[in-house]
Formats: structure tokens, C-alpha cells, sequence
């Protein structure tokens, strides 16, 4: 994802945000890697509070509308980013290491939505996802995952409707 404050011209800040590599401040990345299950759907409107909440209350906070702009990064930026294409871009082995991956909560806890049968199966012991291309996919214990990544478990999706 994108966190751009100011939409004035995408092609050249595209240019300079691939030049450039993101911070190693986790609460404050231009790009963040987020690893969100199939059955779900990232929800801007979480995952921008979710990332304000990482700094503690008080001076260091960000403002509600800090994180406002979150977007996908446009596929060439990824590219760069990562040194994956479209479909096969994995949290493993990125091109620009610092990039902070955020791991979606409902991979790793599971979530009563009311429905008990269904809350078991919404946090598997194992996952698959991107494994550097559009045809290989990468799997291991959803524990391992996060840790590998050193992921920043956040509650930042909602049920593909």
C-alpha cells in the first residue's frame, strides 16, 4: 500500500517513491506489505487506525487523517519494491527489506462473527500465499509466518461480501 498525502501528479511521485526506499519506522512507511486472507478484504478505514494506534498516545501521534490516503501501490512501484509482478509478490526476500509487513488479524486469531462453526475456520494453522510468481505459491504454519516476517499483527480487514 501507498500512503500518499498529496494525489497532485502519481507518475512522477511514482518515480521518486521507487528511487527511494521506505523508512525502517514502522509506524510511519510510505509503503506497507499487507497479508490479508482470500476470503477477506482489506478495510482502509481499520488498517489507518490500526497504524496511528502503533504510536502511544500523547505528541508522537499521528492526526485521524494521517494515514487517510492508504491505496495499492500502482504494479510498476511494486515491482521495484518488492522484485515480484502481479500475482506473485510474497513477504519473503523483498527487494527493499524495510517495507513493514502487516499481518491481517483474522489470519492468526480467530474471530467470533456469531457464528461458531464458521470462527473456527477463520484463522488457519497454515497459509499459503504469493511465492515470487503469478504460478508458485508458498505455505507454513501461520505461527512461523508471522514470525519470518516479523509481522505487525493488525485488526485491518472484513469479510469479502
Amino acid at each position: 500500500n501507498d500512503n500518499n498525502e498529496n494525489d497532485d501528479d502519481d507518475d512522477d511521485k511514482d518515480k521518486a517513491s521507487a528511487s527511494s526506499k521506505t523508512t525502517t519506522d514502522p509506524t510511519n512507511s510510505r509503503y506497507y506489505l499487507v497479508v490479508v486472507q482470500y476470503t477477506q478484504t482489506i478495510d482502509t478505514k481499520k488498517l489507518s487506525s490500526e497504524l496511528r494506534g502503533l504510536r502511544p498516545p500523547g505528541p508522537t501521534r499521528f492526526g485521524p487523517n494521517y494515514f487517510s490516503e492508504l491505496r495499492l501501490a500502482p504494479e510498476r512501484v511494486s515491482e521495484e519494491l518488492t522484485g515480484y509482478g502481479h500475482n506473485g509478490v510474497s513477504p519473503f526476500g523483498l527487494d527493499d527489506s524495510t517495507i513493514p509487513v502487516i499481518v491481517c488479524k483474522s489470519i492468526v486469531v480467530v474471530v467470533d462473527d456469531g457464528d461458531n462453526v464458521n470462527a473456527a475456520l477463520t484463522a488457519p494453522r497454515f497459509v499459503w500465499m504469493g511465492g515470487g510468481d503469478k504460478d508458485w505459491k508458498l505455505g507454513m504454519a501461520t505461527s512461523e509466518f508471522v514470525r519470518g516476517v516479523d509481522g505487525i499483527v493488525l485488526d485491518a480487514s472484513v469479510p469479502r461480501t
